[in-house]
């Protein structure tokens, strides 16, 4: 299985950044769909990253 060079990439800055990412989810004041951002994106970045496959593919 081949794993794309940007997804290893974005995969490091996360695990790097991710007690700043907790801490920001979780603030207080914060509106409410804060963290449904998050899962946006990462729906999105997923979305991004499968839709360049072929149809023939098995």
């Amino acid at each position: 299985m081949y794993i794309h060079r940007a997804l290893l990439l974005a995969i490091g800055i996360i695990l790097v950044f991710l007690p700043s990412i907790a801490q920001w989810l979780t603030d207080s004041d914060t509106a409410w769909y804060r963290p449904f951002q998050l899962w946006f994106l990462l729906v999105l970045a997923a979305y991004w990253n499968q839709r360049s496959g072929f149809s023939d593919e098995l």
